[in-house]
Parts: C-alpha cells; sequence; structure tokens
C-alpha cells in the first residue's frame, strides 16, 4: 500500500458526503486537527499522538495533533497546520492538504474538532515537542485493513462509537470518529473493507 494513489484519496475527500448530523455542535468551541498520512519503509502511516499527563485537557489521551485557533490563524486549517507543525516539529511546507472530514464535537470536554488530511512529505522528520506529546504512534494503513489493530464500538443507540486500540493506550470518542472516517474513505479507494467492530459496553471516557 502506497500513496500513489493520493490523488485518488483527495478526490474522495472532496466528493464524500458529510455524515449525517449524529450530535449537535451549537455552543462548543471550535477547534483544528489534522490527520497525517505518511509513506515510510512499512508503507503508509497514519500518524496519532499520546498527550501527555499535565495537559488541562484531553490528558494522556490518543489524538491527532491540533488545537484551539491563536489570534493569527487565517482560519481553521492554519490553525491544524500551525498546531501540528510546533507538535511535531514537521514544517508547513512539508505538509500538503488533501481535503477536510466531518467536524465531531468530543465527549470530555465542550470542543469541535475539525479535521485536515494532510499527506507529509516522504523526507520529512518528526520531531515531536516533547511539552505537547508524550509518544507519537506511527499505525500502518495497512494493519487495520488486515484486522492488526484492534477495532472496537459501543452502541449508543443511534451510532456505534468506535474505539481503536494500541499499544500505547486507546483512541476513542471524536479522534476514533475521524480515524474511522478516513480509514473507511481510504477503503473506498483502495477496494478495501474494514472488519467489523467487536461491541463492547466499556466506554473508556467515563
Amino acid at each position: 500500500m502506497t500513496l500513489d494513489s493520493t490523488a485518488d484519496l483527495e478526490k474522495a475527500i472532496a466528493e464524500r458526503p458529510r455524515r449525517p448530523a449524529r450530535w449537535s455542535l451549537a455552543g462548543r468551541i471550535e477547534a483544528a486537527v489534522c490527520v497525517p498520512l505518511h509513506e515510510g519503509a512499512r508503507g503508509v502511516e497514519i500518524w496519532a499522538i499520546k498527550r501527555p499527563d499535565r495537559l488541562r485537557h484531553h490528558a494522556r489521551e490518543i489524538a491527532f495533533p491540533g488545537g484551539k485557533p491563536d489570534p493569527g490563524d487565517q482560519d481553521l486549517l492554519a490553525t491544524a497546520l500551525r498546531e501540528t507543525e510546533e507538535e511535531l516539529g514537521i514544517p508547513r511546507d512539508q505538509m500538503r492538504v488533501l481535503g477536510a472530514l466531518s467536524p465531531v464535537p468530543t465527549a470530555t470536554s465542550r470542543f469541535t474538532l475539525n479535521p485536515f488530511v494532510v499527506e507529509v512529505a516522504r523526507h520529512a522528520v518528526a520531531e515531536p515537542a516533547a511539552d505537547e506529546v508524550a509518544v507519537l504512534i506511527r499505525m500502518l494503513v495497512a494493519d487495520f485493513f488486515a484486522g492488526r489493530v484492534s477495532y472496537r464500538a459501543i452502541d449508543l443507540g443511534g451510532y456505534q462509537s468506535p474505539i481503536f486500540d494500541f499499544e500505547a493506550g486507546s483512541m476513542y470518542g471524536a479522534s476514533a470518529h475521524v480515524m474511522e472516517e478516513i480509514l473507511l474513505i481510504y477503503g473506498e479507494v483502495l477496494g478495501l473493507r474494514m472488519p467489523a467492530p467487536v461491541l463492547t459496553e466499556e466506554i473508556p471516557w467515563q
């Protein structure tokens, strides 16, 4: 699996209908994240981070790099790119934006995540900021489709909330919804299907 299909992925993101409204976004604080894709020696990876213990919001959670807008940010995309540059040490000119995914509210705070998929240049080297990132997690896209990543879900009535389990911990809530969406789009482009999630009653954010 390579990023040779980047143009198809970009097209699929642009043409994919936004998800039906499952939740209200009214009254929430806007935040933005990048979903970094990088082709390394093992294949295409999706990068995520584990937050440090001392953060005020979302400490120890596995998430995508991002945060709240600064006054100098032109828009939410600028916020996502700036935060990723600061947190992962990847210069902005080494990230190519492929498109936006559906906004998702967080379960443990009043934020709404606005995700942007970016292709990180092959030669880019991540240098995570220790005060922002406890662990940089590099996940092979192929492992999700091969069933090598634990994929669970909680049935919340109107929809299922996904959970992905990694060595560093579990990704759940808004970040997991973002992860699930990019994987579904990737699957459409490559003609692959994700294994069905295993239903669980464990609610990680409670």
